[in-house]
């Protein structure tokens, strides 16, 4: 049954009011949008087949969203904001040697990764399909997790920690690596145990911090 419209912000519906009926509508187009998005790809799916997967109707789409494109947005940050999610609380658990921070974020990315293989084809695969007006999606959040890394893991730069120039470019450099593996291995549909991907990777990063 659809909502019914309100004339009155303050009047509620079934116990919700009508903001609180709208948050909710635009959590399920992005839970369907991410569904469908990493299920058929982002170029083959159309905003009617989205709003199916939802339960909503098309005019329910726009209330929330302007085109396609701004729902691809919204579903790529939440998938950004659910990793940062994973990594502040490995980090927070982690003690403060370069092993066991370096260790905390390579097994938080890769274990949500693994977790759900939906979440990391929008993450890691369909995010570079988008073309030229959205690329600033992909290095806005490649510059998010480099930024992160600097300052949530400092120990991993002891060396370069006094030139900011030196840290930025060796931490774009192992997001890069990070992330490059991390999409071969969902191509290969997790074809490598997640241990062995983590430990060659928490080699270069050990490594990177003597």
């Amino acid at each position: 049954m659809l909502d019914e419209p309100e004339s009155k912000p303050s009047r509620r519906y079934r116990g919700e009011s009508q903001a609180e009926r709208q948050s909710g509508r635009r959590e399920r187009l992005v839970a369907a949008g991410l569904k469908v998005f990493a299920s058929i790809g982002y170029r083959a799916a159309t905003v009617r087949q989205i709003c199916v997967e939802a339960g909503l109707t098309e005019r329910y789409f726009y209330e929330s969203f302007a085109s396609k494109d701004d729902l691809f947005i919204a579903v790529y940050a939440h998938c950004v904001e659910r990793v940062g999610a994973a990594l502040f609380v490995a980090l927070e658990a982690a003690d403060d040697t370069p092993e066991a921070k370096a260790r905390a974020v390579l097994s938080a990315y890769f274990g949500e990764i693994e977790r759900d293989p939906l979440f990391a084809r929008v993450l890691l695969i369909e995010v570079l399909s988008l073309g030229p007006n959205l690329d600033h999606v992909y290095r806005e959040a490649m510059d998010l997790f480099s930024v992160h890394l600097q300052t949530d893991t400092p120990e991993l730069f002891p060396r370069v920690s006094a030139d900011k120039g030196r840290t930025e470019i060796l931490a774009a450099g192992l997001v890069g690596a990070i992330v490059h593996v991390a999409m071969r291995w969902v191509l290969s549909n997790f074809r490598r145990p997640r241990e062995e991907i983590i430990l060659g990777l928490l080699d270069l990063l050990l490594a990177a911090s003597r």
